[in-house]
C-alpha cells in the first residue's frame, strides 16, 4: 500500500476543519495532573510526545517514529473522560496511524486495549469522537490485516447514518467504504443488516429527495450515491451477498432510476460495475430483467458519450450478456422471471384470463415449482405489500383453472397463509386479494 494513501479514507470539509480546531485547542494537562487524573510521569511523557509529534508532522521523510508513546496515548484514552481531551488523543492517534508504520503496528499489537478505548469513545455522545474512533479502528484493520470488532462498529455507524447532520452521514459512509476493503468485513456488514439497510435507505432518499432537494442526511446527491453504491459493489464480490442482496433490499430498481438520471460518470460506472458482478450469477438474471436493466444499459450505451473506455466496454459486454436472456422471452418467461425475483407487480398477465388458461398447466411442472415460488413470496418477510397481494391473486387463478389446485395450495402451506392474510394483511389490497383467493378455494371445493 502506498504510504501517501491513508488506510481509512475520509474526506469531509466539516470533519477536516473540526480536526484542525482540535489540534490547536488548549487542553489543561497540568490541571489533570494536579487533580490526580494523570500522574506526573504521564504528564512528562505526554509533553515529550507533543514535542516529537511536531517533528514528525514537519518531517518530509517521516524518519521520526513515535511508536513508544502509543501505550501512553491508549492508556489516557481509556482513563480520561473529558471530551476535549479524548478528541485530542484520537486526533494524534489517527495521525500516527496514517504517518508512522511502527505506530500503527504498535496499535495492532495491542488490539484488545485499543478496541476497548475506541469503543469507550463511541459510547460518548459526541459524533466527532465516535466517527474518529471508527476511522482509527478501520485504519488499523486495513493496514495490518488484524481482527477488528467490525460488528460493533457497524452498529454504531448505523446510528450515525440516522443523523440529521449531513457531514455525520457522509463520514460514516466513507468509514464503511474503507472497512469493506477487508473481505471479512463484508460478511459482517451483510449479517449486521441494520447498518446496510440504513445505507440503502440513505441511497433511496437521494432519489426521493431530488424533487425537493437532497434528502435528509444526503451531503450531495451524486457523492452520496457513489459512496453507497461503491459499498454495494464491494459487497457483491462475495457470492452469498451477490445472489441475495436484491431480493433482500430491492436495490437494483433504485440503481436503475439513479443510472438513468446520473450526471456524474463515476456514479454510472460504479452502478454498472455492480450489475456486472451480479450478472455473473444466473440466479440474479430474473431480477435484473424485471428491473429493466437491459433497457437502461441500452439507453446509457447509445444515449451517453462517456469518456471512460472501460465503462464503455463494460456497458457493451453487460448489454450482450443481458441480450442472451431477453432475445426469445415469452410472456410466460417474463412472468417466471418476475416470480423468481421475488418482486411481483401488477401487469397485464395477472389480469388476463387467457394467460392463466394457457399456462396453468405449467404451474404444476417441476414438482409445482411456480406454486412453491408463490408460496415463498407469501411467507418471505422481505416481500413487499404489492408482491403479497399479487401472489394471493395468482394463487386464486391457479385454483380457478386447475380443479386439483386447492390440494397443493394447502399442501405447501399457502392456504393457511392466505387465510391469515384475509384478516391480518398489512393493506386493504392484501386483505381483498386474500379474500378472493379463499373464496375461489371454497368455490372450487363446492364444484368438486
Amino acid at each position: 500500500m502506498a504510504t501517501n494513501v491513508p488506510a481509512a479514507m475520509v474526506s469531509n470539509q466539516f470533519f477536516d476543519e473540526f480536526t484542525a480546531k482540535v489540534r490547536v485547542k488548549p487542553i489543561p494537562w497540568e490541571g489533570y495532573s494536579r487533580a490526580g487524573l494523570i500522574s506526573s510521569d504521564e504528564l512528562h511523557q505526554l509533553k515529550d510526545f507533543q514535542k516529537q509529534l511536531v517533528q514528525l508532522v514537519e518531517s518530509s521523510e517521516n524518519s521520526v517514529s513515535l511508536a513508544t508513546h502509543v501505550p501512553l496515548l491508549v492508556l489516557l484514552t481509556e482513563k480520561l473522560s473529558s471530551v476535549d481531551a479524548l478528541q485530542y488523543l484520537l486526533v494524534v492517534l489517527d495521525e500516527l496511524a496514517e504517518r508512522d508504520v511502527e505506530s500503527v503496528r504498535a496499535l495492532a499489537n495491542d488490539m484488545d486495549n485499543v478496541s476497548r478505548a475506541l469503543f469507550r469513545c463511541m459510547d460518548k455522545k459526541d459524533d466527532y469522537l465516535g466517527l474518529k474512533a471508527c476511522k482509527i479502528l478501520t485504519g488499523i484493520a486495513v493496514t495490518c490485516n488484524v481482527e477488528a470488532a467490525f460488528g460493533r462498529m457497524f452498529v454504531y455507524l448505523e446510528k450515525s447514518m440516522r443523523s440529521e447532520l449531513t457531514s455525520v452521514v457522509d463520514v460514516a459512509l466513507q468509514v464503511v467504504q474503507s472497512a469493506l476493503r477487508v473481505p471479512r468485513a463484508r460478511s459482517i456488514l451483510y449479517n449486521e443488516a441494520g447498518c446496510l439497510a440504513q445505507m440503502i435507505d440513505v441511497l433511496k432518499r437521494t432519489v426521493s429527495g431530488t424533487k425537493t432537494g437532497a434528502g435528509r442526511g444526503v451531503v450531495a446527491v451524486s457523492q452520496t450515491q457513489y459512496e453507497v453504491v461503491f459499498c454495494l459493489w464491494l459487497l457483491t464480490f462475495e457470492r452469498h451477498v451477490a445472489v441475495t442482496i436484491d431480493r433482500k433490499f430491492d436495490v437494483v430498481s433504485t440503481m436503475v432510476e439513479i443510472a438513468r438520471s446520473a450526471v456524474k460518470e463515476k456514479v454510472v460506472r460504479i452502478i454498472v460495475a455492480t450489475w456486472a458482478n451480479m450478472a455473473q450469477h444466473s440466479v440474479n438474471v430474473p431480477g435484473l430483467l424485471v428491473a429493466r436493466v437491459p433497457a437502461c444499459l441500452e439507453t446509457l450505451r447509445v444515449g451517453r458519450n462517456f469518456n471512460d473506455e472501460d465503462l464503455k466496454q463494460t456497458l457493451t459486454d453487460l448489454t450482450d450478456t443481458m441480450a442472451e436472456h431477453t432475445g426469445v422471452m415469452t410472456s410466460w418467461d417474463e412472468y417466471v422471471n418476475q416470480l423468481k425475483s421475488g418482486k411481483l407487480e401488477w401487469s397485464g398477465w395477472h389480469r388476463s384470463e387467457q394467460f392463466w388458461k394457457i399456462h396453468v398447466a405449467k404451474m404444476d411442472e417441476n414438482d409445482h415449482r411456480i406454486v412453491r415460488l408463490l408460496a415463498r413470496v407469501l411467507a418471505a418477510p422481505e416481500s413487499t405489500d404489492t408482491s403479497v397481494a399479487v401472489a394471493c391473486h395468482d394463487l386464486s387463478q391457479y385454483v380457478k383453472y386447475n380443479p386439483e389446485g386447492k390440494k397443493f395450495v394447502a399442501k405447501v402451506g399457502a392456504k393457511q397463509r392466505v387465510m391469515t392474510l384475509m384478516t391480518e394483511g398489512a393493506t386493504a389490497e392484501i386483505k381483498y386479494e386474500a379474500l378472493m383467493c379463499v373464496q375461489q378455494i371454497m368455490l372450487n371445493a363446492w364444484r368438486n
